[in-house]
């Protein structure tokens, strides 16, 4: 290894080994809680679950924990595999076989190489996640067929969008000087704003069908609340969630005269109308609040802040020898970095999520102060939780780690203090 790269290699595993240490702990922590908590079930739920939904809910946090746990493991193999056997340089190497050294085709290709690799290498648990998992307990709704087309829809995207915009911030590496990360993360900024946009238009029809909400009380009742606090929208949409999995969700898309209103369909057959518009007054408050406007900025500033590291990293030598490469190379660099940044960044993870989880009682707070119902709002979250099989006993610093939202007995208490 090169001068320096010794002890960055020792940082990085024994970071490494500590993010996994914890995550791993907060695991075992949270079974417990779970376990300790099996004979009863809570008393906020003892009317909306029966028995058998709370042991069905035990065991499907159950059965996810281990599955994390044995793909967490596989994913370990691959990457500790790949630095001692010098794989990073190794596949550089194969593609030096058709394209030249330097050459932005060349550049372009190592990303979508090892990402085809990583794919291939993980689809064992996309498979069993999808239709073994899933599928055992009620959700997985995804035909072959399905999958199969969208996987190739998302290569496709893939190659279409992301061939160009990693092209051009290639480009720039290669051409603006040592700036380059600034001129980089203007594009970027402008790609995430342009695919905001045209995501509900243009790129999620792709994969799921849009139908305008039928004329009813459900479609009044939305729009009269969206004329009182002046929401801006182009449309309610429903879409066919249920061809995949029979999940519940609603959320917002797009930016300006493209944001519309999004219910999956087992929302809509699952939840009362008032409970629907419980839910949407929430996620409007999101967006009165200025929380999504927060969350782009303080995503702006991380990736001007990771960007900048990057263009360090992509001039120090004993970054790239640390995983068995000999000499910087802009792609690898790109690619390890992001496959490494993770371990360096995951103490600020509850940092984040604690700020996610103050946004989610600040817009509960807005929807029962909007809506005047505060037992719709509860029943809503009590529903949904019965509807995902969610964890109803968490560990507190498991939810404290891992939670963008409060858990559902925390929500409820809020709520009843408004």
């Amino acid at each position: 290894m090169a001068q320096g790269a010794h002890w960055f290699f020792w940082l990085f595993l024994i970071i490494y080994l500590l993010h996994r240490a914890v995550e791993f702990a907060l695991d075992l922590l949270n079974l417990k809680a779970m376990e300790a908590h099996r004979g009863e079930i809570p008393p906020l739920f003892k009317n909306s679950f029966s028995p058998e939904d709370y042991q069905k809910s035990i065991a499907y946090t159950r059965a996810k924990t281990y599955f994390s746990w044995v793909k967490e493991l596989w994913d370990s193999l691959i990457l500790w595999t790949f630095i001692l056997c010098g794989a990073f340089a190794s596949f550089d190497r194969f593609l030096g076989h058709w394209l030249s050294e330097g050459s932005l085709w060349r550049l372009v290709a190592y990303p979508f190489l090892l990402g085809a690799i990583l794919y291939v290498l993980h689809l064992p648990f996309s498979l069993y996640h999808t239709f073994g998992l899933e599928a055992r307990f009620g959700f997985n709704k995804t035909t072959p067929k399905t999958y199969i087309v969208d996987q190739i829809k998302t290569l496709a995207l893939s190659l279409v969008i992301g061939g160009p915009l990693l092209a051009l911030i290639f480009f720039l590496v290669g051409k603006v000087g040592s700036y380059w990360w600034v001129a980089a993360w203007g594009v970027m900024m402008a790609f995430q704003f342009l695919t905001a946009a045209l995501f509900p238009v243009l790129l999620a029809p792709i994969f799921y069908k849009f139908v305008p909400l039928s004329e009813g009380e459900l479609k009044d009742r939305l729009t009269e609340l969206a004329h009182r606090i002046q929401f801006k929208m182009s449309g309610i949409f429903t879409i066919d969630g249920s061809r995949r999995s029979s999940h519940s969700n609603a959320f917002f898309a797009g930016i300006g005269k493209t944001r519309r209103i999004v219910l999956f369909d087992t929302l809509v057959q699952n939840l009362s109308t008032t409970e629907i518009v419980s839910v949407i007054a929430h996620e409007m408050g999101h967006n009165k609040m200025k929380h999504i406007q927060k969350g782009l900025i303080l995503s702006a500033l991380s990736s001007l802040l990771g960007l900048w590291v990057l263009a360090f990293c992509l001039k120090w030598p004993p970054f790239f020898a640390a995983f068995g490469v000999g000499a910087p190379q802009i792609a690898i660099g790109f690619v390890l970095f992001g496959l490494v940044s993770e371990v360096f960044t995951f103490p600020f993870n509850p940092v984040t999520k604690w700020i996610s989880r103050k946004h989610e009682y600040e817009a509960d707070f807005f929807s029962v102060k909007t809506t005047g119902e505060k037992e719709t709002m509860i029943s809503s979250l009590i529903k949904l939780s019965k509807d995902n099989l969610s964890n109803l006993t968490p560990h507190p610093w498991y939810s404290f780690y891992h939670y963008s939202h409060p858990t559902t007995t925390e929500r409820a208490a809020a709520v009843n203090r408004i």
